[in-house]
């Protein structure tokens, strides 16, 4: 698989470098990622909530758009999609991922989570992972969510976690590195990181 463009939000949006290589797969060339999907589908039923993160132009110096997530609270079954729509037809980068599953883990954090990786005593919402890679280790791709009434930031991250001199990096106790330590205690390095507003009312 190609490694996925970084792309960072801390305050400001940022587009910037691909995520790292190491020996294992020096031979991987970039991924252009214009596009993240949350799809947060009410499990009692009823229309499912859709945000977006797009960056129509890639790296040619637009800002990105990101939507709000507004819920009901409830409980929801969320859904992450990402793509590159400069490709046409776009390309399905999930799809990739998925390939990759055992080198990849989506990450949850922020004061609107409560999550493996984030500990936040008045968060909006409660997230638990629901799929896992062939290694049995949580992937990111699916996930449930409990919304109660709230405000605060999601901060929803993609890391890029590839064996190190044919050691695993990507292990059992990421989400609780990423929640004692942060993404600088983590092996591997970040493809996307992206601020969502989150309102449950």
């Amino acid at each position: 698989m190609k490694s996925l463009n970084r792309i960072s939000l801390i305050g400001a949006i940022l587009l910037a470098s691909a995520c790292g290589e190491d020996a294992s797969d020096a031979g991987n060339e970039n991924e252009v990622l214009t596009t993240v999907t949350l799809t947060f589908t009410p499990t009692a039923g009823g229309a499912p909530v859709v945000a977006l993160f797009n960056d129509a132009d890639g790296d040619l110096g637009n800002p990105p758009v990101i939507d709000p997530v507004r819920l009901a609270p409830g409980m929801y079954n969320l859904g992450l999609k990402f793509e590159n729509r400069l490709e046409m037809p776009a390309e399905d980068i999930t799809l990739e991922i998925l390939d990759e599953a055992n080198d990849h883990q989506v990450f949850f954090t922020g004061s609107a989570v409560n999550s493996p990786a984030s500990v936040q005593a008045s968060a909006p919402l409660t997230q638990v992972y629901s799929d896992k890679d062939a290694n049995r280790l949580v992937l990111g791709l699916a996930n449930g969510i409990t919304a109660v009434a709230g405000t605060g930031t999601l901060t929803v991250t993609l890391r890029h976690m590839p064996p190190v001199n044919g050691m695993p990096v990507k292990t059992a106790a990421a989400a609780d590195t990423v929640r004692t330590s942060g993404f600088a205690g983590l092996g591997g390095s970040t493809d996307v990181s992206i601020d969502f507003a989150v309102t449950v009312m």
